[in-house]
C-alpha cells in the first residue's frame, strides 16, 4: 500500500511540474475572424494572419518579460518602432482568444479593426493608478500589412461620433479626425516628440493651464485652500521645449481622451473642432480637464492644429469652456 501511494505521489508532483513547465512557456493565443468589409479573401486573410500574430506575440512577450519579436510579422517599420516604443513604456496584452470584428474603409484606402482589448501590464515595480483596460485600432494599408497601431477611443464614442455626420464627405472626414485624434493621443503614451511638433502648425496658438493651491483668509481668521488655475500662452516651440522636459522627468505618461465631441466649421469645410475630456497622468502630475483642438485638414495627408486649449474640469463652468464656436467663424 505504502509502494502505491509513492507512485500516485511521485505521478502527481510529475504532472505539477509539466504543468508549471507548460504554464511558463503558454502560448497566449489570440485570433482575429472578420466578419465584413474586406475587397477580397486574399486580403482578409492576410489581415486576420497579420493581426493575430501581432496580438499573440504582444501576449507571450507580456507573459515572458521580454521584448517584441516582429520579424516574421507583415508590419510596416515605422510601425515596429513606434510599438517597441510604447511597449518600452508599459507592456500591454489582449485578453480575448478570439476576435470576431468588421473590416472597416480608413479615409486614406486601408483599412481598420477596432474594439480589440487590450490589459496594460506595467514592469514589475512600477505604479499604474489609472484603470489598465484600454482599447486598441489596428490601421493596415492597401495590401493588409500592418501599418499602426494606436490607443482608441472607446466604440461607444466611435459610433456617437460617425452617427453625426450627415453627408457622405463630412462622414470621410469625421473617420479622418477620429483616426488622427488616436495618433495623437497615442503619441503622448510613446512620448513621440517629433509626431506632436509635426502636428502643430508653426503659427499654433497653444493655451495650457495648471491648477495650483492658493491659501485665502476665511470669515473665522482662520486660513483654508482653495483652488486656482494659471493660464500660459505660448506658441509651438515653447509649448514642445516644455513638453521635452516633462518627458524627460517622467517614465510613463498616460493621457486618455473621453466625451469627444466634433464639430465642422461653419463656413469653412476643412476646418474641425475636437472638444473632449482628457485624463493626464505621469509620476509627477496628474490632471484632468477640457482640452480642445481646432483641426485643419486642407491637407489630408497631413492635417495641422492650430489651436490647442485647456481648462481645468471642476473650475470650469459649462458656458465657459472653450469650442469651435468660440472663435470667429469668417467666411
Amino acid at each position: 500500500m505504502k509502494k502505491k501511494n509513492n507512485y500516485y505521489y511521485r505521478l502527481t508532483v510529475g504532472c505539477l511540474c509539466l504543468l508549471m513547465a507548460h504554464t511558463a512557456k503558454a502560448q497566449y493565443t489570440t485570433s482575429i475572424e472578420l466578419i465584413s468589409g474586406t475587397p477580397n479573401a486574399k486580403i482578409k486573410a492576410k489581415m486576420e494572419k497579420n493581426g493575430g500574430a501581432l496580438l499573440t506575440e504582444l501576449n507571450n512577450a507580456q507573459g515572458e518579460a521580454r521584448n517584441l519579436s516582429l520579424g516574421k510579422i507583415e508590419i510596416d517599420k515605422s510601425a515596429v518602432s513606434s510599438l517597441t516604443t510604447m511597449w518600452e513604456i508599459c507592456p500591454f496584452r489582449c485578453d480575448e482568444l478570439e476576435i470576431v470584428e468588421r473590416c472597416l474603409n480608413t479615409p486614406s484606402g486601408g483599412y481598420q479593426i477596432r474594439n480589440i482589448p487590450a490589459i496594460m501590464e506595467p514592469r514589475k515595480g512600477e505604479r499604474f493608478d489609472e484603470d489598465k483596460y484600454q482599447e486598441l485600432v489596428l490601421n493596415f494599408d492597401a495590401s493588409g500589412r500592418i501599418s499602426d497601431l494606436c490607443f482608441a477611443i472607446n466604440k461607444n464614442q466611435y459610433m456617437q461620433i460617425m452617427r453625426t455626420g450627415l453627408e457622405t464627405t463630412d462622414l470621410r472626414r469625421r473617420a479622418m479626425v477620429i483616426e488622427f485624434v488616436e495618433q495623437f493621443r497615442t503619441a503622448y503614451n510613446r512620448k513621440d516628440l517629433d509626431y506632436i511638433r509635426d502636428i502643430f502648425s508653426d503659427d499654433a496658438l497653444i493655451i495650457t493651464g495648471k491648477v495650483v493651491e492658493r491659501k485665502s483668509a476665511d470669515e473665522v481668521g482662520g486660513y483654508k485652500l482653495k483652488s486656482d488655475v494659471e493660464y500660459k500662452v505660448q506658441n509651438k516651440e515653447q509649448y514642445i521645449d516644455g513638453l521635452t522636459r516633462v518627458f524627460g522627468n517622467n517614465t510613463r505618461i498616460n493621457v486618455v481622451f473621453e466625451d469627444i465631441k466634433v464639430n465642422k466649421h461653419g463656413t469653412k469645410d476643412e476646418i474641425y473642432g475636437v472638444k473632449l475630456i482628457q485624463h493626464w497622468n505621469s509620476g509627477s502630475y496628474s490632471d484632468k480637464g477640457y482640452l480642445f483642438l481646432l483641426w485643419d485638414f486642407k491637407d489630408e495627408n497631413k492635417p495641422k492644429i492650430h489651436v490647442r486649449t485647456w481648462q481645468p474640469y471642476d473650475e470650469t463652468p459649462e458656458d465657459k469652456i472653450i469650442d469651435i464656436h468660440t472663435f470667429k467663424q469668417e467666411k
